[in-house]
């Protein structure tokens, strides 16, 4: 779960550091969640997962419902211009104090560069 939940904390920091970055050239970018979802062929592989997948199947939204949070951020007349925000439920949302450090941001892009080079570089050689 922890792996899951830092998961997510990179998309919102990575978003909020794509949307400083491009913004000054008129490209937004804003994070998403699309909610629980349940779409998944784990449970054919344990009888356990299948139980659980019956029990929290509705509390989950399905694919369309999963979708409109993306769809709405995308094509909203007012967001146009707007980023670095997080959204859940088609709302705006204020993430934790930790996905709001800049400085934190800007270390996992310049990370996340360092990785690509490093493996974009092995492959060339």
């Amino acid at each position: 779960m922890l792996a899951y939940n830092r998961s997510k904390l990179c998309n919102i920091l990575f978003s909020k550091e794509l949307n400083r970055r491009l913004s000054p050239h008129g490209v937004t970018s804003n994070a998403v969640h699309p909610g629980n979802m349940m779409y998944s062929s784990i449970h054919r592989n344990w009888w356990g997962y299948t139980l659980l997948f019956a029990l929290v199947r509705p509390f989950t939204k399905s694919m369309q419902q999963g979708a409109s949070t993306s769809v709405y951020c995308a094509v909203s007349p007012e967001l146009e211009g707007l980023g670095g925000m997080y959204f859940n439920n088609c709302c705006r949302c204020l993430p934790s104090q930790e996905a709001q450090r800049e400085e934190t941001a800007a270390a996992l892009w310049e990370l996340s560069e360092r990785l690509i080079q490093e493996r974009v570089g092995s492959q060339s050689k």
